[in-house]
């Protein structure tokens, strides 16, 4: 006879774990955690604040000026002078004044929106873009961002807020008079562009922020004789601008235009065969005869000194050294000998430069 077995078959008595009530929603809420991590975690490293501003110095860097507009939202005040160049807002010289941001770091900090840009309505942050300067020092400029709405609901979007385009205004040192008649032109980073603005304003630059401006000057008479640097760090408000100072010397051109000239007047003097030149600061004395014609005058090459007065550069002397040979009759004895006679001089003159033209006007006659 068969015994039944008496082990309890609990088995049948278990229901598996995705039957049970709890597990479903378990489940959806790991989901949901996993889903708001990845959330937080995409918000904070892909669509963050810092975005705007990475899309923006790329496009700096690119010499991309349509786009760095775009994105900045880019522009002018509307007193900006009309005739305010543009050749640092796109191509090489833009690549060229934002090649300092190729290491930049972009960190979201906790700074106090300025007033100029808050806006109550819209969650706003600051934005620093820290690199080096053409010297290399560290600088660091900022910008706002405003959070503009989320992609799915999810993703925030930011953009930079309104930015308006930097305005430098060339001030160069010592320019005479009139030096716009010649119509100077500086290069900037290799682009040519005014140096003199109109009816006596500064030429003035648009600029986007930050940016490295290299300037070179080279005219006939007047130079910039290193490259010189301005560095645009601030974001200033709009309508403001900024100087950007720098010296202009005269070039050795000068020197020789000026001694050509001096050579030039004093040649009237040595063609005139007697012993006192006439309108001429030199001459020679003497009680007995000369042979006619043995007259012959020459001038050492002068020395020219001058100097800058106020913005008009001018001659303070003329230093030259006269040479008369002759022959000279005694009048007592009838003997003939050379007369060789040198005399020292000192002359003034008037000096007329702009970058393109020079002239000399002695006052010694």
């Amino acid at each position: 006879m068969s015994k039944e077995s008496t082990v309890p078959n609990t088995a049948a008595g278990r229901s598996p774990v995705v039957r049970r009530p709890g597990f479903w929603a378990l489940i959806a809420a790991g989901v949901l955690i996993l889903a708001g991590a990845v959330i937080v975690f995409l918000n904070s490293t892909v669509y963050n604040p810092e975005s705007a501003a990475e899309e923006y110095v790329e496009a700096l860097r690119a010499g991309d000026g349509a786009t760095a507009m775009a994105v900045s939202q880019g522009y002018l005040a509307e007193d900006a002078p009309e005739t305010i160049s543009t050749v640092l807002l796109d191509g090489e010289p833009l690549a060229a004044a934002s090649a300092m941001l190729e290491q930049a770091e972009i960190d979201s900090v906790d700074a106090e929106v300025p007033d100029s840009y808050r806006e109550p309505e819209t969650t706003q942050r600051v934005v620093e873009i820290r690199y080096r300067d053409g010297t290399d020092q560290p600088q660091t400029t900022s910008l706002v961002v405003d959070k503009v709405g989320t992609s799915w609901g999810v993703f925030n979007e930011w953009q930079l807020h309104p930015l308006p385009l930097q305005q430098i205004e060339l001030l160069p040192t010592q320019m005479p008079d009139n030096s716009k008649a010649d119509e100077p032109v500086a290069h900037i980073h290799d682009a040519p562009t005014p140096l003199l603005g109109t009816n006596g304003a500064p030429a003035t630059l648009a600029a986007f922020a930050p940016a490295l401006i290299e300037l070179e000057y080279d005219g006939t008479y007047l130079e910039v004789e290193e490259p010189v640097h301005f560095a645009v760090t601030d974001v200033l408000a709009a309508g403001a601008r900024v100087e950007f100072g720098f010296e202009v010397n005269l070039t050795q051109a000068v020197d020789e235009a000026i001694t050509e000239e001096v050579q030039q007047e004093l040649q009237r003097c040595t063609q005139q065969t007697v012993l006192k030149p006439a309108g001429c600061p030199f001459g020679y004395e003497t009680a007995n005869r000369v042979v006619p014609d043995s007259v012959a005058w020459s001038i050492d090459v002068p020395d020219v000194q001058y100097s800058w007065e106020d913005s008009e550069p001018a001659i303070e002397r003329v230093m030259a050294t006269a040479h008369l040979s002759a022959q000279e009759i005694h009048i007592g004895t009838g003997q003939q000998s050379a007369v060789d006679y040198e005399e020292v001089f000192e002359m003034s003159a008037d000096l007329e430069l702009t970058p393109e033209y020079i002239r000399v006007r002695p006052n010694w006659q």
